[in-house]
């Protein structure tokens, strides 16, 4: 009877591992939302949970740096955060994602006005992976529309 008990208990815990689980896979959208939203609002402080804190991030930045090659997060907050104290992000728009369990690519479209003054329609692509239970920047480059 006692093993009866504890059965659902056990039964709980697998669903709460599962839903953990579940919960980091359909996680990409969210983050990539996060930058974007972040960027819009000029806040360098609010891409932090983005940025990985193992590993470096692979870069091809135009406007945003110029940047190319591979930083830590934290020096690509400080990038980042460096055009956003000369530049704005106006618009920030998701147009595809692409997920797998590792691997998420995203495609967005960007306008800004850089540290010149020019305003500029750009494609970021973004490629996430999970890390500590949430999805992370691994690549970030920027294109011509």
């Amino acid at each position: 009877m006692k093993f009866l008990r504890k059965t659902p208990r056990a039964a709980l815990a697998v669903v709460a591992v599962l839903a953990a689980a579940t919960a980091v896979a359909e996680q990409p959208r969210e983050a990539v939302d996060q930058f974007g939203a972040a960027l819009i609002q000029g806040n360098a402080d609010g891409l932090r949970v983005t940025l990985p804190t193992e590993g470096k991030v692979r870069v091809r930045l135009i406007h945003f740096g110029p940047e190319d090659g591979a930083l830590r997060g934290g020096q690509l907050h400080a990038v980042l955060q460096d055009f956003l104290e000369r530049g704005k992000v106006q618009s920030f728009k998701l147009h595809t994602i692409e997920k797998t369990d590792n691997l998420a690519l995203a495609t967005t479209e960007v306008e800004l006005v850089d540290a010149h003054g020019v305003g500029a329609r750009v494609r970021l692509h973004l490629s996430l992976e999970p890390e500590n239970e949430r999805w992370v920047l691994r690549e970030i480059r920027e294109s011509s529309r």
